[in-house]
């Protein structure tokens, strides 16, 4: 049943759009490639997003003003403030401007015609903020919906719902002509992050006005290609910091002037927001410079500044992923993990996650469901754990699939697995290459005894630490940092290159600086890569390759 865009169903578009983006946040940052252009783009969407959710809920709580905001007006004005004060990013800034446009209507309800000019002026705005807009950017995606619901509305007989339709399929297709319209985009065989982001928000939208659910699927995750291509400097890296402020100025009626200030020291220039505070974005070599620009036409309350070129090494060491919009993968991955950390990591790799872990081992049911949700007729499954082998191996007979169960003992191990992951070879290929890689790890761990005990390592007293390898202590008692140097001792080999430790949610910020420390100074050669995995019950997990 239709039930139009009045501000009840905006105020929960807003929510759906929130939801929809955590569902799609890794896979919307898996598109970014480099050049980077300021970041992950699903994190400053959904943070963006946040903001505007957090102040909706907050002001109908009344915890500040008391006000209502399912009253037209007062949600207006809290959408168009959260976005422009909680805009991340040069995604997250035009997304406040098109939230800013698409509450512009308010108060009344938005029938087919009102949609069309709601979107049309949401393009247009989003349009001038940029001042200079590229196509295949999210601006050309949703430049193409405007016009869809523009024709839709002026066909006759439309309604609200076969409006936002009608523009979700246009902007559907334009973001799939986005690899046609940027270089960048064609050479990694992905299309525009930010496009996607535009494609969720309508979707959103049209759940909105319908009642049905959200019918974007998440895409999954994948490596661009192990193919190693050869590595731009980073001096050649096109403006080197992205610079932020929230100014207080009278610039309502001219963004020309600031424009001009900030065009002679950069680009990617983004400048939205009203009622005498803007939000300010560029891409520039001198930072200062560009704040300052600012400060000698307004007051700069907030201003940040990232270094681009941290996200381009992170690209060079082969952190960038993307995504291969409506292809069907030749093999699909799902891995079994738990602790955010770990969890995104894998995600970045191309894998599905389900949660579950020693002691919370998931259910032959869930592994089974992710397996035939996996977008390809072949899977790989990586249990990352003795106790889930063998749920994963009944999963993989039940699963009309074809899937392969690489035995994975451990994080590290899975983790290493899924590096070697690619979704666009063959399964046989990878299931060679992962079991290599896996094999190649060995394993262990720094753990608190819950109790006294006899171990292999001597006996145990509660709450002293442990050194376990493979299962089976080591060493017992002592300093935390002699702990980890003694199963980091354990586990190399000859040639052993690589100690990864997997920070666990009960390691505190003291005992992290004491384990890395501790490995670089007992292993000098060894390269220690850490990741903030989150996991539960095991504080570090160590892992040598």
């Amino acid at each position: 049943m239709e039930r139009g865009l009045d501000a009840p169903a905006l105020k929960r578009a807003m929510e759906v759009y929130l939801e929809a983006l955590r569902a799609h946040e890794a896979s919307i940052n898996s598109l970014n490639v480099y050049p980077v252009p300021d970041g992950d783009t699903g994190t400053n969407l959904r943070l963006t997003q946040q903001a505007v959710v957090d102040a909706i809920r907050e002001r109908e709580g009344g915890s500040r003003t008391g006000g209502d905001a399912s009253d037209p007006a007062s949600l207006a004005r809290t959408v168009s403030h959260a976005a422009l004060m909680g805009a991340r990013g040069n995604s997250g800034v035009i997304l406040s401007q098109v939230l800013r446009a698409l509450t512009g209507s308010l108060p009344g309800a938005l029938d087919a015609s009102g949609i069309a000019a709601m979107l049309r002026r949401a393009s247009a705005d989003a349009d001038r903020a940029v001042g200079t807009p590229v196509e295949g950017t999210m601006l050309s995606v949703l430049r193409a919906a405007a016009h869809a619901a523009e024709r839709s509305a002026q066909a006759g007989g439309a309604d609200a719902a076969s409006v936002l339709a009608d523009a979700l399929d246009a902007a559907r297709a334009a973001l799939a002509r986005t690899p046609q319209q940027l270089a960048e985009l064609a050479e990694a065989g992905v299309v525009d992050a930010g496009g996607k982001g535009i494609v969720v928000l309508l979707d959103a939208l049209r759940s909105a006005a319908t009642g049905r659910p959200v019918g974007v699927p998440v895409a999954s995750s994948g490596p661009v290609g192990r193919e190693r291509r050869p590595s731009p400097e980073l001096h050649d890296t096109p403006r080197a910091f992205e610079v932020q402020m929230l100014v207080e100025a009278p610039w309502e009626r001219d963004l020309a002037p600031i424009r001009e200030r900030l065009a002679r020291i950069g680009d990617s220039i983004v400048v939205v927001g009203g009622g005498g505070l803007f939000n300010v974005h560029v891409h520039t070599d001198r930072p200062d410079e560009a704040i300052e620009a600012a400060r000698g036409m307004g007051e700069v309350r907030e201003s940040s500044v990232v270094d681009l070129r941290e996200a381009v090494e992170r690209c060079l060491a082969g952190q960038a992923r993307a995504v291969r919009v409506g292809e069907r993968l030749a093999a699909a991955l799902v891995a079994i993990a738990e602790g955010e950390g770990v969890a995104a990591t894998l995600r970045s790799l191309g894998a599905s996650v389900v949660p579950g872990g020693p002691g919370n081992n998931p259910a032959v049911g869930d592994l089974v469901r992710a397996i035939e949700d996996a977008p390809s007729d072949r899977v790989i499954v990586l249990p990352n754990h003795p106790n889930v082998a063998p749920a994963a191996r009944r999963a993989a007979e039940e699963a009309s699939k074809d899937t392969r169960v690489i035995e994975t003992r451990s994080l590290p191990a899975g983790i290493a697995a899924a590096a070697a992951f690619n979704p666009l070879d063959p399964v046989d290929d990878n299931e060679r290459a992962m079991s290599k890689a896996a094999e190649a790890v060995r394993s262990g761990g720094v753990v608190r005894a819950e109790r006294d005990a006899r171990t292999p390592g001597g006996p145990v007293r509660a709450g002293q630490w442990m050194g376990m390898v493979e299962g089976r202590a080591v060493v017992v008692g002592g300093p935390l940092g002699q702990a980890a140097a003694a199963v980091a001792a354990a586990i190399l080999g000859e040639d052993a290159e690589l100690l990864t430790v997997l920070l666990g949610e009960e390691a505190s910020e003291a005992d992290r600086r004491e384990v890395t420390d501790a490995l670089r100074r007992s292993h000098p050669d060894i390269e220690v890569q850490v990741i903030d995995g989150g996991q539960p019950r095991y504080p570090f997990l160590i892992g040598a390759e």
